[in-house]
């Protein structure tokens, strides 16, 4: 699937429209799953997807060939979605700023210091707890979980065989269960 989504990546930089309709129609339930899994908003998903494919076609002329084009438009969903998120948040900062006099209002400051340090010791362990996986292992689940990319695709940028990706994702996970239910 790849070579042929390769090929129309290259006709697509040429100007081919019927290219990029083959590869949106080829990718769209893909990314469209993967956007689901950053935001539960199925409408920013299928924004961010149409925003990804138009920004795609009005750059054209300024693409490189992508190794993989998979790995190519799925960061790039992402890319989108977290700009879309980012502008939603500051949309509603106002009602957020409500909802934080509510939330006052319903705790005493003293409830609200302590869900802090909660918050922030469980940020720190995990922090802590992935700092303490061998780099290649970080790599490795960062490109899975954040990127969302195959194990072949993880393997291809580590240049390793995709059963070892598949045992460095698998390790680094289970170190950080480890790591946490010992922390």
């Amino acid at each position: 699937m790849e070579s042929v989504a390769a090929e129309l990546w290259r006709r697509l930089i040429k100007g081919d429209a019927e290219a990029l309709e083959q590869l949106f129609r080829a990718h769209y339930p893909l990314l469209f799953d993967y956007g689901l899994k950053l935001t539960r908003q199925e409408e920013l998903v299928k924004d961010g997807i149409q925003e990804v494919f138009a920004y795609i076609w009005d750059r054209r002329r300024m693409l490189a060939n992508a190794e993989s084009v998979r790995a190519y438009l799925l960061v790039s969903l992402r890319r989108q979605l977290l700009r879309a998120l980012a502008r939603q948040q500051k949309q509603h900062s106002l009602q957020q700023e409500l909802s934080i006099n509510q939330v006052e209002e319903a705790f005493s400051a003293e409830d609200l210091i302590i869900f802090a340090e909660t918050e922030d010791a469980e940020k720190a362990a995990f922090k802590k707890a992935f700092s303490e996986i061998p780099a290649r292992l970080r790599e490795a689940l960062y490109l899975k979980t954040y990127d969302g990319l195959s194990y072949k695709e993880i393997a291809d940028v580590m240049h390793v065989k995709p059963q070892v990706a598949r045992n460095y994702v698998s390790e680094a996970f289970q170190r950080l269960r480890d790591s946490l239910r010992l922390g």
